[in-house]
């Protein structure tokens, strides 16, 4: 043979022999880790070799073909899963942080909050619209009256006289003091019969000066739903003061408070309740401090305290204005009582105004809402059963000439009471049992803002 021709021969033998070496391992194993060979892999390869290390043929430089893409494969998967992991990195660190957060939120909270603000509200929206309308309060039945509310410190049990049967409210039996605002009557039950003391006030909370300021009743949502018990509140703001506070979160720095009543406060704490929509979706802005946190929205429900500590509830722009003496203002969606009456468009509303909770507002679910009376005093609803349009019934039941919702799901709707112990600590204690956070919520930083209610 031509010495050129067999030194060619020769080098195109030692490619062919080093490259069947480097597979031997794909052939006794496979690309997944198998045994191709069926127990006598080894014996094979060895075979395969033997036959390979002859002059090359055109199977041969197929191989080795082989061999190099299948090389390349195995090192393009393991770029991209390296950059998979690389990108999930900033997703997992978020996650991680926002289900480890301060704050008394559940697990299934954390997540939705964190979907929202990772531009996944439209998925959210969904799931809950989907989960409200087949999770409504129960049909029919009676109430145990044991789920009522709870108060802390309830200081006199005694209850508002009853109405008559023709649903005229009897005159309130409790004693006036010059200067304070009159409690209210007793609330005409929605339901055919009434049962408990439903409607009925007592009053909760510390006297000052002789006066009670707060009182609380429970009342059914309306003639459906009748074994559900909700709650509503009356305060006096000449006997209590009111104060906004933010939240970690919602609204979001910077504030000139604390995302909790500060210790110093605690022990003049009466009350407090969530606020409303998260900013994003309340369709409105803030003011706390002073300070524009969100721009406000001419038209937007809005619920004012000044610096005084008194409470306010309008439109803004007509009902409420900004002034030097506004402490805090907070919108959320659009009045539900106006004038006294429920907004005409509550069961004409195509789930644009006030929530995606089921064909024109109507699944009945965890709400919670305020009001503003004429005389200046302040109510709350909140409960489980409402529709939009009952729960602003409930207000103007009550006595609201203003009102708005607040926030709606069970994970949201929230009122504690608090007292001082025998030890000199403060507790609380949730309005109503379904309520989600602990009774002590908001005497240590909390992730959403809420209002608080303090002795004057």
């Amino acid at each position: 043979m031509d010495p050129l021709l067999r030194k060619s021969a020769g080098r195109y033998r030692e490619d062919v022999v080093s490259a069947d070496e480097e597979f031997d391992d794909f052939e006794s194993s496979g690309p997944t880790g198998h045994d191709l060979g069926g127990g006598g892999g080894p014996r094979r390869t060895r075979a395969v070799r033997s036959r390979r290390a002859g002059p090359a043929t055109g199977n041969a430089s197929w191989t080795v073909r082989w061999r190099r893409e299948w090389t390349r494969w195995r090192h393009a998967r393991r770029r991209v899963l390296v950059a998979v992991v690389l990108l999930m990195l900033p997703v997992v660190w978020s996650y991680g942080r926002a289900l480890t957060g301060p704050g008394s939120d559940s697990l299934q909270a954390r997540s939705v909050e964190w979907a929202r603000e990772n531009h996944l509200g439209w998925a959210v929206d969904r799931v809950e619209q989907w989960w409200f309308a087949n999770h409504q309060a129960k049909i029919g039945g009676t109430p145990n009256l044991a789920a009522g509310p709870t108060v802390e410190t309830v200081v006199n049990a005694t209850p508002t006289p009853t109405s008559s049967p023709a649903g005229v409210a009897a005159p309130s039996a409790l004693p006036l003091v010059a200067g304070h605002l009159v409690p209210p009557l007793a609330l005409a039950s929605p339901a055919a019969v009434r049962v408990g003391n439903e409607g009925q006030w007592k009053p909760f909370g510390p006297a000052v000066n002789g006066v009670q300021g707060a009182y609380v009743t429970s009342i059914r949502p309306d003639a459906v739903h009748t074994s559900v018990l909700d709650a509503v509140i009356w305060i006096d703001p000449t006997v209590f003061s009111l104060r906004q506070y933010p939240g970690l979160k919602i609204p979001g720095s910077p504030w000139d408070r604390p995302p909790s009543v500060e210790v110093a406060r605690q022990s003049h704490l009466v009350a407090a309740f969530s606020g409303g929509f998260r900013i994003q979706d309340s369709n409105g802005g803030m003011i706390l401090g002073h300070r524009t946190l969100q721009h406000m929205r001419t038209g937007g429900a809005t619920f004012v305290i000044d610096d005084n500590g008194t409470p306010n509830i309008g439109a803004w722009g007509t009902d409420v204005r900004a002034s030097s003496t506004m402490d805090s203002a907070r919108q959320s969606l659009d009045l539900i009582v106006i004038k006294g009456q429920p907004a005409p468009d509550l069961t004409t509303d195509a789930n644009r105004k006030w929530g995606f909770t089921g064909p024109k507002n109507k699944s009945a679910v965890w709400r919670s809402g305020a009001g503003i009376r004429s005389d200046g005093s302040l109510v709350w609803a909140g409960g489980d059963g409402f529709t939009v349009e009952t729960l602003a019934e409930t207000l103007v039941r009550a006595g609201a000439v203003r009102g708005m919702q607040l926030d709606i799901n069970q994970e949201w709707v929230q009122l504690n009471t608090y007292g001082v112990g025998s030890g000199g600590t403060v507790h609380g204690r949730r309005l109503l049992h379904g309520m989600q956070h602990t009774g002590d919520r908001w005497l240590t930083a909390d992730t959403r803002d809420f209002i608080a209610v303090f002795t004057r």
